[in-house]
C-alpha cells in the first residue's frame, strides 16, 4: 500500500509541476557580467512541435562600474544595454520541478563610456586629464546554462550562468578587441 501511495504522490506532484504553459516572462532583479551589475527582463516561448526547445529574448540594463581615475565630470551615462536572443534545450523531463537547460545566445551590447584622451600641463604646474565620450559596441556569442525551479504551476525561479566570446568590442576611440564575456543572474517569472 505504501508503494502505491508513494507512486500516486509522485504522479500528482509531477502533474502539479508539469510544463503545460508555453510562455514564460522572467524578471532578473540582480546579475553581473564583465561590464557591471545587471537588471533584466526576458520572454521565453516553448515551441509547439518540440516543447523541449524554446526561444528566449532577454534584455538587460548593465550598470557599469566607474574606473578609479574618473571624477564627477566623467561619471554620467554608465548604463549599457544588452539584448541576448537565443534558444534553450531541455535534455531532461519537463515534468520535474527542477529543470536544467543549455542554450546558445547572440550577444548584442551597446553603451557610452569615456576613453582617455590626453594629459596636459597647466600654467600653475598642475596636470589635467581629458576624456572623450563614445559609444562602445559589443557583438558575440555565448553558451548559457539554466537551472529553473518551478515553485508552483505558474511561478518559477532560476539561475543562469553563461560564458562566451565577443568578436566585436570597439568604439570611435578604441580599436576592435576580441575578448570574453560572462553572465550570472537570478530570476523569477510567471508561466502562461
Amino acid at each position: 500500500m505504501k508503494r502505491y501511495l508513494t507512486s500516486a504522490l509522485l504522479l500528482i506532484s509531477g502533474m502539479a509541476f508539469s510544463q503545460k504553459e508555453s510562455n514564460v516572462i522572467r524578471f532578473s532583479p540582480v546579475g553581473v557580467n564583465e561590464v557591471g551589475t545587471t537588471v533584466g527582463l526576458s520572454y521565453e516561448k516553448h515551441l509547439a512541435k518540440n516543447p523541449k526547445l524554446s526561444l528566449v529574448f532577454p534584455l538587460q540594463v548593465v550598470f557599469r562600474q566607474h574606473e578609479r581615475n574618473w571624477d564627477d565630470d566623467y561619471q554620467s551615462s554608465p548604463a549599457y544595454f544588452y539584448f541576448t536572443p537565443g534558444f534553450k534545450f531541455y535534455p531532461g523531463s519537463l515534468e520535474r520541478p527542477v529543470k536544467y537547460a543549455i542554450g546558445s545566445n547572440l550577444v548584442l551590447g551597446s553603451g557610452d563610456r569615456y576613453y582617455y584622451n590626453s594629459t596636459q600641463s597647466n600654467p600653475d604646474g598642475s596636470w589635467s586629464t581629458y576624456y572623450d565620450r563614445a559609444n562602445n559596441t559589443r557583438v558575440g556569442v555565448m553558451v548559457v546554462n539554466y537551472v529553473n525551479f518551478d515553485i508552483s504551476r505558474t511561478f518559477t525561479m532560476g539561475i543562469n550562468l553563461g560564458f562566451g566570446l565577443l568578436y566585436v568590442d570597439k568604439s570611435k576611440f578604441k580599436p576592435n578587441d576580441i575578448g570574453g564575456t560572462v553572465q550570472l543572474s537570478t530570476n523569477f517569472g510567471f508561466k502562461f
